[in-house]
């Protein structure tokens, strides 16, 4: 059934739900959701999906989100262990940190650089809230090894085509997301045209581009800016999310299709504005709920099959 043609009454309950205590049942559904859109909350629960995805071939990242009241040291850990995990598995992986979780320390930054440099698999610094851009690119400008390093740019942001050229240069990795955060302060574009932008300023950028969307138009002319450019790319989803449309896409154009599994604290992928403003996310909730995460495997593996 294609969910963009489901009339559902959810979604008008949703959009008509007031603010307040009359969307505490949504805050419950998000809670619920949370789990189908994150391997868990160990280290152990995000190897184990890592291991069924390389089963099948599928490369993947793995991001982690620390409890708020877990320690920037904890957190490093965390990801040190994701590094050595990989490596002794042989997965096609590598690992996204939170600068803000390890509380933009340089000597942690630094001890996670070295472990990627040791497993030979790379450090992917994920974008975070727009206050915290100059702070991340004052903590990695001074570091030796930053073109050994991955960053994510949200198109929704005016300033993220330079931001990426910026990186481009380092010699960066980049992955491009519409992104979650407003600017603000004049400082936004439509997330689709502004990702077109930073595909644009990476053409020809041999560090490699993730196009991180599961808008299969936006994905196709993504994909064929860059690949008629000569430029090395790849699809990145997010596991949970519809898989089959994207990655048989990806599949045609002729680039993988990477998977980043969340794990740890990790939130609903869709907040409640997100519910209220989109019917299609109140449809995807309904299947969640009632299927729960075996729908996500076998989503994956039926997709895996077609391509």
């Amino acid at each position: 059934m294609d969910s963009q043609h489901v009339d559902t009454g959810l979604a008008a309950g949703i959009r008509r739900a007031p603010r307040g205590a009359g969307s505490e049942w949504l805050d419950s559904l998000r809670r619920r959701r949370a789990s189908a859109y994150h391997a868990g909350p160990r280290l152990d629960d995000a190897l184990a999906a890592c291991r069924r995805l390389a089963a099948d071939r599928i490369p993947v990242a793995v991001g982690y989100s620390a409890a708020r009241e877990q320690s920037a040291r904890t957190a490093a850990d965390v990801h040190l262990g994701a590094f050595e995990a990989l490596a002794a598995d042989g997965i096609d992986g590598y690992v996204s940190v939170k600068l803000s979780e390890l509380a933009f320390d340089p000597a942690l930054l630094g001890e996670l650089d070295a472990a990627a440099a040791r497993t030979q698999r790379r450090l992917h610094i994920d974008a975070l809230a727009p206050e915290t851009v100059d702070r991340t690119w004052q903590l990695l400008e001074r570091m030796p090894r930053a073109g050994g390093l991955g960053m994510s740019f949200p198109g929704r942001w005016r300033r993220s085509a330079d931001d990426a050229s910026r990186a481009a240069e380092l010699g960066c990795a980049v992955r491009i997301v519409k992104g979650q955060w407003a600017h603000g302060a004049g400082g936004d574009v439509d997330p689709s045209e502004g990702f077109l932008r930073i595909v644009d300023r990476l053409c020809g950028h041999g560090g490699g581009v993730a196009v991180g969307t599961h808008d299969v138009a936006l994905l196709t002319e993504s994909v064929r800016r860059l690949t008629t450019a000569g430029t090395p790319c790849e699809v990145e989803l997010l596991y949970g999310l519809p898989f089959r449309a994207p990655a048989i896409a990806a599949r045609r154009l002729g680039v993988a299709a990477r998977l980043y599994v969340p794990y740890g604290d990790v939130g609903a992928t869709y907040g409640i504005t997100d519910l209220r403003r989109r019917p299609v996310t109140a449809w995807w909730l309904v299947q969640d709920l009632l299927l729960g995460k075996d729908k996500t495997w076998q989503s994956i593996r039926r997709s895996r099959a077609n391509l």
